[in-house]
């Protein structure tokens, strides 16, 4: 059966004029709105995009259908997917590890409820937020905690930073973006968990 996105007209994102890891950003945010299976059609017109947005969607599982350059700037079409399960059995072991490691986490902390994060930092993928993390630590910069995106958030699977402090939350968000890290919002958590958005 033909995907219905295919016999529509698709939704554009247009991110001429921004630089990375912005397209990105709005992309993946613009993705998670939409059902497994629909297409966006994305404009950009950043040199780095074309390896950027293959990267990232093989990172995150979703499909890279058609990229081309016209009128001066690219155009991509990508299908939202079911989210990263690695291509070898290898990536597949070391995903699903990641997994159980940040569950445990977030298990633990519903146990002992007094070092409980307040604010989530999402990223565009798994793999930027570890790397982000990576860069932190490199820095000397460890308050915060890797934790599973929450299901309210997005329902595939993920990696949020959890810290305590909305100070340190805004500082650490607005230094990974100044050095081109693709984080995506800065969520409070609540008690009807809607995690709604901290405006940065």
């Amino acid at each position: 059966m033909e995907n219905s996105s295919a016999n529509k007209e698709l939704e554009i994102v247009d991110t001429r004029g921004l630089f990375c890891p912005l397209p990105l950003t709005f992309v993946s945010r613009k993705l998670k709105e939409i059902p497994v299976g629909e297409r966006l059609k994305v404009l950009a017109d950043d040199k780095s995009f074309k390896k950027d947005i293959e990267i990232w969607a093989f990172e995150t599982g979703n499909k890279l259908l058609e990229f081309k350059e016209e009128n001066g700037y690219y155009v991509a079409v990508i299908e939202r997917g079911k989210g990263f399960k690695g291509e070898s059995i290898w990536d597949k072991i070391k995903f699903i590890s990641l997994g159980v490691k940040l569950h445990f986490i977030k298990h633990l902390l519903d146990i002992i409820p007094f070092n409980k994060p307040k604010y989530l930092i999402t990223f565009v993928s798994v793999a930027e937020g570890l790397r982000a993390a990576d860069f932190l630590k490199s820095k000397g910069i460890e308050n915060f905690i890797m934790l599973p995106v929450p299901k309210e958030i997005y329902p595939h699977c993920g990696l949020v930073f959890g810290l305590k402090s909305k100070d340190d939350a805004v500082k650490i968000y607005n230094f990974l973006k100044e050095n081109k890290y693709a984080v995506e919002d800065i969520h409070i958590i609540d008690r009807e968990k809607k995690y709604p958005k901290l405006e940065v």
